[in-house]
């Protein structure tokens, strides 16, 4: 059976880096569908994405990227979700591509893209915690069977990743890593000044340590 592949990219005012994510995820033939979810955004990321030829989905206020990406999954159609983020940099088509194939092929049920060979920070970021990764392939039997879980996932901020971190290991999933060479992202300081990126920072990590903090409650006293 042929298994439709969406892309999900949730952006919060990217309106001048989307347009270059979005260029080459268009160009990846195993993508079936391409959805923007907009959190919320002042800017205008949502015209860009539109101009690009892609579906978006609007949410009237800012709700974090948990709920974006849940949002997004209930409100698409496809056997495979592809997340990604809106501010990447020197992403290839071949990158796209290996983190959907092992699971077109049934070899993983979730993958997770781990920057290298690009910018100094990004990479050993990602070496200290890969599970924080944004780039991640999955199956969306894995996303239904979480939101049957936990009816308050959606809400934990910027807690996604490591959502999806816990619950992998929690399902025993098939979790493969890709390598995406010469890829890393735009930073918070470098997009909102270093006082407000460096908020806005803290504020992701707290998300992040509450969020895993709620799921090992949750966890344990099952």
């Amino acid at each position: 059976m042929c298994k439709k592949v969406v892309c999900l990219i949730p952006a919060y005012n990217e309106e001048k880096r989307i347009g270059a994510v979005l260029s080459v995820v268009k160009k990846c033939e195993l993508v079936d569908e391409i959805f923007v979810i907009d959190d919320g955004s002042v800017d205008k990321t949502a015209e860009v994405a539109e101009k690009n030829g892609v579906s978006v989905l609007r949410l009237e206020k800012n709700r974090g990227k948990s709920y974006a990406i849940f949002y997004g999954v209930e409100n698409t159609q496809g056997d495979i979700i592809l997340m990604l983020d809106a501010d990447l940099v020197n992403l290839k088509v071949e990158d796209v591509e290996n983190l959907i194939r092992p699971l077109l092929e049934d070899k993983a049920d979730m993958t997770v893209g781990i920057f290298s060979d690009g910018r100094f920070s990004t990479d050993l970021a990602q070496k200290i915690s890969p599970f924080l990764s944004g780039q991640r392939g999955i199956k969306r039997w894995v996303f239904e069977k979480i939101l049957e879980s936990r009816e308050d996932i959606k809400d934990l901020g910027y807690a996604i990743e490591i959502i999806l971190t816990e619950y992998a290991k929690k399902f025993n999933l098939r979790v493969l890593t890709v390598p995406l060479p010469k890829v890393s992202h735009v930073m918070k300081e470098e997009k909102l000044g270093f006082i407000k990126g460096a908020q806005h920072r803290m504020k992701m990590y707290s998300d992040i340590i509450k969020g895993y903090v709620n799921l090992k409650k949750s966890r344990d006293g099952q």
